[in-house]
């Protein structure tokens, strides 16, 4: 057997993953190649993959001190190609693997000491259905696993729902601690083969959900909680088919007192088990999290939830969170740089600059104009509150808080817009799209 060489990312040039001169071989990795991407305390090493990777990785190390960070955007629907694959993966004590993306990662046998953190994606695949190590697994605003396949959580890994997420487990492999962020609506589903769950459920409120998979045959009737003498409390679930099933280790938000619990099938067939306070219509639409398709769909962004409401309440928000960091290339020679922050908390829009052409323009592409800005990041925030933004045309009745200039939204020329010199871009687009949309 011929052993794969090792390549080591170096970060001499740059973070990007796919300039050769920041490899050690000074050539990127092939098919034959282990990929390692290891740093030290005083020197991290980070590498960003900002474009489709497509040469399957056979064994990636991100060891201590160490991070790769996925952002390439290249579709999310059904037929879609992941944009990065390892065959095999392993993330050491201090190492941090990071996907940002919604189109698909595909993630092969593993072994995690370190930390995996999901941003905004339904579409991350764990090839071997299973998570192994002692980890931590981050996901916000984001799903992992389906109702086909669960993932089986080593007991010892740890994992944190946030943002409105939903981990799908399988049979009695559902981790050692359960984070749950409080305020937002996160889910865990449970392929319950098994009467009596171990796993420590942490600050647990009345936004926290428990579900049983609809394609696992086992139906539940009731469920209700009762206080241990700790402090915890345990939640009894009972079966149509006369099974009891038993979570044991519930600790509550400081504040929270459980009550009265209903059971709900929602939108993929699972049944959700939720505090009576949060609303039918929440608790019966898709899962926290479900879908991201259309932010990395043709750079287009996307037009609300499952629910055809737009809102980001348990539907999945399309949200393209790109930051500093860009997603798109737009078909153009320059990338964009549209800091939009995240849909959770939108940061000041639209683009680091005053609206001013110079420097984004050129004679056969200009990807800064208003229309493209809508288009791939401003749709994604605030389509669910502005849905005229297709007729929008070169008057002064979508004026953002610019007296009466004309306003391009949708003509996206910015030599023709009138910009005023007192008025910069982030006035016209704040002044439209307020952030409580």
């Amino acid at each position: 057997m011929v052993q794969n060489a090792t390549d080591y990312f170096t970060g001499q040039t740059s973070t990007d993953f796919l300039d050769p001169t920041n490899w050690e071989s000074g050539e990127l990795p092939t098919d034959y190649h282990e990929v390692n991407i290891t740093g030290t305390e005083s020197a991290p090493v980070t590498a960003v993959i900002g474009s489709a990777y497509t040469t399957t990785v056979p064994s990636l190390t991100i060891g201590d001190y160490g991070t790769l960070k996925i952002t390439a955007c290249d579709g999310s629907g059904a037929t879609a190609s992941p944009v990065f694959t390892a065959t095999a993966l392993q993330i050491f004590d201090t190492g941090s693997l990071i996907v940002d993306t919604a189109s698909p990662v595909d993630l092969g046998i593993n072994e995690i000491s370190g930390t995996l953190t999901i941003d905004d994606s339904s579409n991350v695949t764990i090839t071997t259905q299973s998570l192994s190590g002692n980890g931590t697994i981050n996901l916000n605003h984001s799903t992992l696993g389906a109702e086909s396949a669960g993932i089986v959580l080593d007991s010892q890994m740890t994992v944190n729902l946030t943002g409105g997420s939903t981990i799908y487990t399988q049979g009695n492999g559902t981790g050692g601690v359960i984070n749950f962020d409080p305020s937002t609506q996160n889910m865990i589903v449970l392929d319950q083969n098994y009467s009596t769950v171990n796993t420590v459920f942490n600050n647990v409120s009345e936004n926290s959900e428990f579900a049983i998979n609809g394609s696992s045959g086992v139906v539940p009737v009731s469920a209700s909680y009762s206080e241990n003498s700790n402090g915890s409390y345990t939640l009894t679930i009972d079966t149509s088919n006369n099974q009891t099933i038993t979570l044991g280790n519930i600790n509550v938000e400081s504040g929270y007192t459980p009550g009265s619990l209903t059971v709900t099938e929602d939108k993929a067939g699972d049944y959700v088990i939720a505090d009576s306070n949060l609303s039918s219509s929440t608790v019966s639409g898709w899962p926290p999290g479900h879908d991201h398709s259309s932010s990395c769909d043709n750079n287009t962004g996307g037009g609300g939830n499952d629910n055809g409401g737009g809102s980001d309440n348990g539907g999945g928000s399309n949200c393209n969170n790109g930051g500093t960091t860009h997603h798109h290339h737009d078909g153009c020679t320059i990338p964009t740089w549209w800091d939009h922050g995240s849909c959770s908390k939108p940061s000041t829009l639209p683009w680091n600059g005053n609206g001013d052409c110079s420097g984004h323009t050129s004679s056969s592409c200009d990807t800064h104009t208003d229309n493209n800005f809508w288009n791939c990041v401003a749709k994604d925030h605030y389509s669910g509150c502005k849905t005229d933004w297709s007729n929008w045309a070169d008057n002064t009745s979508s004026k953002g808080g610019c007296a009466s200039q004309i306003e391009h939204w949708n003509a996206g020329s910015c030599a023709a817009a009138a910009h005023t010199s007192d008025c910069t871009q982030q006035t016209q687009w704040t002044g439209v799209f307020t952030h409580s949309c």
